[in-house]
């Protein structure tokens, strides 16, 4: 195989099981690697507190790894602890995609650098119980500082803030990230019925059937990890990277090896070199151990 130095790995549905679980067969192999020098990437579009428990546990930090936020937002330096940050989704626009999810009866889900913007319809009346659950949860927890377990592996900071929104001026900050869900077939109509030119100025990704994130336009994954790679003295030439959903598909392609979990949507299949078994059939490590294999 290629001289390969770097390995950048999705969370969900690519290194994690869909119990939010790594499997142990994965995690010996993403170890092995790490000991014989290649350096982990954990990529997603979770925040970095979100990405951070699973960091820990692959112990990025003794072997010089990076975590990679919200699609690219920013990345850490897991040795070091520091961050670098790009652009966010201006105020204006982030109140266009509001409304436009409001009118549409879209779920909202807006990220910023203090907490949450959220809005759910009343269409989706038991997300809709279930965020108010949520949010009186969150309200205990502020009495107490660190995160917190919320649902399906997900943490969140006790200190961050959590408003439910219902008009274009609630929104009174520049948005990290934003997240647009509903049933398939209605996130397949929104993705189709958005303004032309907010797609155009935004990276508008599918990453589940049902879920769209916005970023704004040139912010990926891949964008934050040439980052890494350059100030490290290499380029996607010393990259493998394993993903399954759109936000992977530039790094998918840049990579010197670019690799489709078996589970991964058929858009990112079409554009990887090799795939492999699924996110609960050891995909990973697999690959992993034939790469070790190879550099004996």
């Amino acid at each position: 195989m290629k001289d390969i130095k770097f390995i950048a790995c999705d969370l969900d549905g690519t290194l994690l099981t869909d119990n939010k679980d790594i499997l142990v067969s994965t995690y010996n192999s993403l170890m092995e690697a790490q000991k014989r020098g290649i350096r982990l990437i954990l990529a997603s579009g979770r925040n970095s507190a979100m990405i951070a428990p699973y960091a820990e546990k692959l112990q990025l930090d003794v072997h010089g790894g990076y975590m990679v936020g919200c699609n690219g937002h920013h990345f850490i330096d897991a040795q070091t602890g520091s961050r670098i940050e790009n652009e966010s989704i201006d105020m204006e626009t982030s109140a266009r995609l509001f409304e436009f999810a409001k009118k549409h009866h879209l779920q909202f889900l807006a990220e910023h650098a203090r907490g949450f913007y959220v809005y759910v319809p009343k269409s989706l009346f038991p997300i809709k119980i279930l965020v108010g659950y949520l949010k009186q949860r969150h309200k205990l927890k502020r009495k107490h500082q660190g995160d917190y377990s919320v649902l399906g592996g997900f943490t969140m900071s006790s200190q961050a803030y959590v408003k439910s929104v219902n008009k274009p001026t609630d929104i009174k900050e520049n948005c990290i990230k934003i997240g647009i869900t509903h049933f398939p077939r209605v996130i397949k109509w929104a993705l189709s019925n958005m303004d032309t030119d907010l797609k155009e100025r935004l990276n508008v990704m599918n990453v589940t059937s049902y879920w769209i994130d916005i970023m704004p336009k040139g912010i990926d994954k891949s964008a934050a990890i040439e980052h890494i790679l350059n100030i490290n003295g290499f380029g996607f030439e010393s990259l493998m990277a394993f993903g399954d959903a759109e936000n992977d598909i530039g790094m998918i392609k840049k990579a010197a090896i670019g690799i489709a979990m078996g589970n991964a949507m058929d858009l990112i299949k079409e554009n990887a070199d090799q795939i492999t078994q699924s996110n609960e059939e050891n995909g990973i490590g697999l690959v992993v151990d034939r790469l070790l294999k190879s550099i004996l």
